[in-house]
């Protein structure tokens, strides 16, 4: 691959870390600690809603999306979710969290492939 075509790919990559961090932070911005002791007990799942409001995106950008996805990890998430309430830290702790975020995560890419 020529320099300036890795150099863009670097670049998008970037950019869809950064958009992925936002898109996460905007999810958990807004969430009740009731609505996230539901979400860890499996009750419901984010990762439709993302996927069914930016379909045409996930599209066109299929090949960064999914390296984005499957770089990212549990940890990093958990980060975010930390830094973006700090008042649920004790939730983002609890193991179910981690385990439900692999969950989120895994499903997140199999919704993409099957775009």
């Amino acid at each position: 691959m020529p320099a300036s075509k890795t150099s863009e790919r670097a670049l998008l990559l970037e950019l869809a870390k950064d958009a992925f961090r936002r898109q996460v932070e905007k999810r958990v911005r807004p969430l009740s600690r009731s609505y996230v002791e539901r979400w860890m007990k499996c009750e419901f799942w984010l990762y439709p809603a993302v996927v069914s409001r930016h379909a045409t995106e996930l599209r066109g950008f299929k090949p960064v999306v999914l390296e984005v996805l499957r770089r990212t990890s549990v940890d990093e998430m958990l980060d975010i979710c930390r830094h973006t309430r700090p008042d649920l830290t004790y939730l983002w702790q609890n193991p179910a969290a981690r385990e439900k975020l692999s969950k989120e995560l895994a499903e997140s890419i199999k919704a993409v492939e099957a775009l």
